[in-house]
Parts: C-alpha cells; sequence; structure tokens
C-alpha cells in the first residue's frame, strides 16, 4: 500500500509538471499581444475602390505575422484633409503632390527609416525613384505608376496600334465597314491631363520653368493641335465627346442605322480594366500607349508612402521599418498588382513578368515605365494645371475651327495663372 501510495503522488507530481510544460509551450507558440499593448502604427490612405481591399491583404497580413506591432490602417475618399488636420504616421500621396507636402512641412525624408529597414533606392525602378526623389533626397517609398494606358477591342483591332500612322490605317478599315465605328475617342474632360502632358512628353517639350508650369510655348501648341486635328480633321475621333468619352466610346457598339459610336481603341486610365474585362474577356487587348509625337513617353500619376513630420517616436520609427520591410518582400507586394496596380519594386516586377498571363495589365504598364515622363516638381500641381485640364483642353477639343492663334492665347492666360499660384509657394 505504501509503494502504491508513493506511486500515484510521483505519478500526479509527473502529470502536473508535464501538463505545465505542456501549457508553456501552448502559451508561447499562441499567445499574442492584444491591440493595447502593441506599438500602433497609422496609415491613411485614399483606396476607397476595388484596390483597397488588396491593400488590407498586406496591412493584416503584417497585423498576423508578428506580436509588436499594430498597423492601423484607414480608407478615405477625403484623406488628404484628414491627414492634414489629423495625427497618422503613414500617408499615401500622389506623386504629383510630393513637392507641395514637403514643402508645406507635412513629411518628412523617409531614407534614413528604408536603410534601417535593408530596403535600398536601387530595389525600386529609376522611374519610381524619380517620382518619389526631391533634391535628391527620398521623401516617400515609391509604390506604383499608373500611366495612360491603351485598351484594345481584338475584334475590331486584331493586333494593337504601336504609332499614329497605325491609327489612321485602322481607322480607314473600320469606316468602311461602318461609319459608326473610329479608331478611338478623344475626351473633352477627364484624363485630359494625362494627354496633354502625355503629347508634350512625346514632342520633348518640358512646361516647367523655375517653379512654375510655362504653357506658353508655340511648341506645346502645335503638340496640343494634334487631338484637335484627330478629331475635326482626321477623322478618328467622334465629335464632342465629354468627361471620359475615351472610355465610354469604347464600351459602346456601334450601330450602323443610329447615332450609337463605338471606338476600337482606349487611351484611358488603368483603373477602367475590369470593367472592360468584364466587358469583352478575352477579347480585351493591353498594351502601351501608341507614339503619337515624335517619340515614345507617357505620363501618369503614382502612388508613394510618405512619412509624417510628426513622427518622433522611435518605437513607432521602428514599427514602420517592420512594416515596410514586409510589405516590401515580392510575395506580399504581389498583392497590389493582383488589385490591378503596376508596382515599381524591382524583385516584384521580377514576378509579373515571371507571370504576365496573370497580370496582363501590370506587366503592360511596367513596359512603360522606361518612358514614364512624371508631373513637373512644382508647388501645388494640381492647382496649376487645373485651367488647362478643365477650360483650355474642352475649347481645343470641343471647337471645329479652333485655331493655334486662339489656343496660344488660352495657353498664356494658363501660364498667368500658374505664375500666380506658384508665387504662393513658402520659402524656406
Amino acid at each position: 500500500m505504501v509503494r502504491l501510495k508513493w506511486f500515484l503522488i510521483g505519478l500526479a507530481i509527473l502529470l502536473f509538471f508535464g501538463g505545465y510544460a505542456g501549457y508553456k509551450y501552448y502559451y508561447k507558440e499562441n499567445y499574442t499581444k492584444t491591440n493595447n499593448e502593441r506599438i500602433k502604427i497609422t496609415f491613411i490612405n485614399g483606396f476607397t475602390g476595388g484596390d483597397g481591399s488588396y491593400m488590407k491583404k498586406i496591412t493584416e497580413g503584417f497585423n498576423q505575422s508578428q506580436e509588436n506591432y499594430q498597423v492601423i490602417e484607414l480608407q478615405e475618399k477625403d484623406y488628404y484633409t484628414k491627414f492634414k488636420s489629423g495625427n497618422y504616421d503613414l500617408v499615401v500621396i500622389h506623386g504629383n503632390n510630393l513637392k507641395t507636402y514637403k514643402k508645406d512641412g507635412l513629411i518628412q525624408t523617409i531614407g534614413p527609416v528604408l536603410e534601417k529597414a535593408g530596403i535600398k533606392e536601387t530595389d525600386f525602378h529609376p522611374a519610381g525613384r524619380k517620382v518619389a526623389s526631391i533634391d535628391g533626397k527620398l521623401y516617400a517609398v515609391p509604390l506604383d505608376i499608373h500611366p495612360l494606358t491603351m485598351f484594345y477591342n481584338k475584334e475590331l483591332s486584331s493586333k494593337q496600334v504601336t504609332s499614329y500612322k497605325d491609327l489612321q490605317t485602322l481607322n480607314s478599315k473600320l469606316q468602311k465597314d461602318n461609319q459608326n465605328t473610329y479608331a478611338l475617342g478623344i475626351p473633352s474632360a477627364g484624363l485630359v491631363e494625362y494627354y496633354a502632358l502625355t503629347i508634350a512628353a512625346q514632342n520633348n517639350i518640358n512646361l516647367q520653368k523655375d517653379n512654375y508650369l510655362n504653357f506658353s510655348q508655340p511648341e506645346f501648341a502645335d503638340a496640343l493641335m494634334t487631338f484637335h486635328d484627330m478629331v475635326w480633321k482626321e477623322n478618328l475621333s467622334p465629335s464632342n465627346l465629354g468627361t471620359d468619352g475615351d472610355f465610354q466610346t469604347f464600351m459602346k457598339e456601334a450601330s450602323k442605322t443610329g447615332n450609337t459610336k463605338q471606338a476600337a481603341v482606349a487611351l484611358t486610365g488603368p483603373w477602367y480594366y475590369a470593367a472592360a474585362k468584364d466587358t469583352y474577356g478575352d477579347d480585351l487587348g493591353v498594351a502601351p500607349i501608341p507614339r503619337l509625337g515624335d517619340k515614345q513617353a507617357v505620363y501618369g500619376n503614382s502612388h508613394t508612402i510618405a512619412l509624417s513630420s510628426k513622427v518622433e517616436d522611435p518605437e513607432v520609427l521602428k514599427g514602420i521599418e517592420e512594416f515596410l520591410k514586409y510589405m516590401y518582400e515580392p510575395e506580399n507586394m504581389i498583392n497590389w498588382a493582383d488589385g490591378g496596380q503596376s508596382p515599381v519594386h524591382l524583385p516584384t516586377i521580377d514576378v509579373i513578368k515571371e507571370q504576365k498571363d496573370k497580370y496582363p495589365l501590370a506587366y503592360a504598364n511596367q513596359q512603360q515605365f522606361d518612358t514614364f515622363v512624371p508631373a513637373p516638381s512644382v508647388y501645388l500641381f494640381n492647382e496649376q494645371v487645373r485651367y488647362l485640364n478643365d477650360t483650355v483642353f474642352s475649347r481645343l477639343i470641343l471647337t471645329k475651327n479652333y485655331s493655334k492663334a486662339q489656343l496660344m492665347k488660352e495657353l498664356d492666360k494658363a501660364t498667368s495663372i500658374a505664375k500666380q499660384i506658384a508665387e504662393t509657394e513658402p520659402r524656406e
């Protein structure tokens, strides 16, 4: 009985410590800090469309991958306003806004954070580095570039067009079959900034002079008249197209007896890809835009991730390092390509090349990176270009007998407005 008693006591002790050891192992492997214990990183952006869920995959993946930091992501339409008045650590800034946010003291250089994260400038395509750099310093992490993109209907155009001559040839063929079918549609509003700055880039025209946009150049007027003549002289596009007429005309089916007009090609924004794919399926082609001027070039915008000037806490900065290190792994950044974006991260670009059939949009757009020309680096770019976008381009496209002299008068006015806005730039 005594031996049995001690045996049972020993067995109980063994079970207790064995169970305790097992509990400690389970606790160590499965315990995660509560949200209150983690270092918080606030990240605000404007990804309120279909791309938002793909950025969420990245931020939520990071939160689940470790237990020390928590990225709190906010996706807001008016996120620029909220960032200015709120307290956020990271913000997505379009490339054409970066100079303004730097001048206004809202962001700080992000180079030291990247260095500690082990991310090199050479990890990004040169076009991305150019967008995110001011005075030789990275003021944001390059995320993507979204240039003007070409969609084409393979039923109407069996191969992609690559030049102005190709558009003329295609248009002649289409018009013989149905006079309501055109090569492309030129809008009077919408993505007109992309059209205007692309044709400037393709004709080697530099629109920046000192700190303002200099539209008042005869060469720029000649280049812009290309679009007027496409409509009113070459008949390559239907006339009187309104906002986003480039894409709307592409999505229609031409009638032979009615007034419904259709375009075989759309020079438009890559964000329309999902809608075009739903309509055309395998008959949708995606490619770089054709050369309409002296050389191949394209304008567009971009997303960058910037660091608020308010961030000083070493623990928050360390968390940002870890987050960026996670985000810029190809297996994580590829989520952004899944969302229809075109990352400028070179290792991710390599993945897209290897799987170009899976990522046709990103692959087509990254082929344009070498000829990409970003917005001029001026203060309040959007305000400086507004009169050109809202007034000049619409008159150019909607007025049949519009002359170069009339256009030059408007370009002079646009330049005068840009100069006045540039004068508000803060002095350092």
